[in-house]
């Protein structure tokens, strides 16, 4: 496993907030990880012999979540917005 440091001006270049940007990043893993699932059938209907026939997983050498989502931060790759505030909202009434 290769490991990195990472500038803090890299992590400024494209929001001047840490917060932000573990916030962004954070997210993009979550998003990551949902997509590697592999859903299993719970309700399959199993024999009751020893025998049972699994389905063999086969996990890949894949990055993990984190590091996959910090690059695509780091690339430009991501786009988020800011939620809407209550002072954002009465500003754009005005």
């Amino acid at each position: 496993m290769k490991v990195k440091a990472i500038q803090m001006s890299d992590l400024f270049k494209l929001c001047d907030d840490i917060y932000t940007t573990v916030m962004i990043v954070s997210q993009r893993t979550k998003q990551v990880i949902d997509q590697r699932f592999i859903p299993i059938d719970e309700n399959e209907e199993v024999e009751d012999s020893i025998q049972f026939s699994e389905t063999e997983i086969h996990l890949d050498e894949l990055e993990k979540p984190m590091v996959v989502a910090l690059g695509e931060y780091l690339n430009g790759d991501l786009q988020w917005r800011s939620p809407a505030t209550e002072d954002d909202l009465q500003s754009d009434e005005s």
